[in-house]
């Protein structure tokens, strides 16, 4: 039976926002906002570096890799922000409000890498 909804991508996009947030509240803990800023890097190339090279590995490459790049670096950054706007949020909304912010900009990040920055930047 076929399904309309992508199970395997939801759970590793799941498990990629988790990572994010759970990296990012960890350094945020200390209030230390170079620790942060780092991490977020750290995270940025990593993201951007499993996709290369996932992409690099595919036969027919057909996808750009500025897809990859926003669609890493965007949900880095706008989990960073959610952590830095919600300083007085109690963890109890601030954890989920983050990692909604990273899931739901994962999928915004690759689909404007996708469409707007592969033209812009046809690397």
């Amino acid at each position: 039976m076929a399904s309309v909804v992508d199970v395997p991508a939801l759970v590793v996009a799941s498990l990629i926002a988790l990572v994010v947030t759970v990296a990012l509240m960890r350094a945020h803990a200390v209030e230390s906002h170079r620790r942060g800023w780092i991490t977020a890097g750290i995270l940025a190339a990593t993201l951007s570096a499993i996709g290369v090279i996932d992409l690099v590995r595919a036969t027919p490459r057909e996808t750009h890799f500025t897809t990859v790049v926003v669609g890493a670096v965007l949900p880095v950054l706008g989990a960073l922000g959610m952590i830095r706007g919600t300083r007085g949020v109690s963890p109890w909304i601030r954890w989920p409000l983050v990692f909604l912010v990273a899931f739901i900009l994962l999928f915004g990040g690759l689909l404007i890498g996708a469409t707007l920055a592969s033209r812009l930047l046809p690397i």
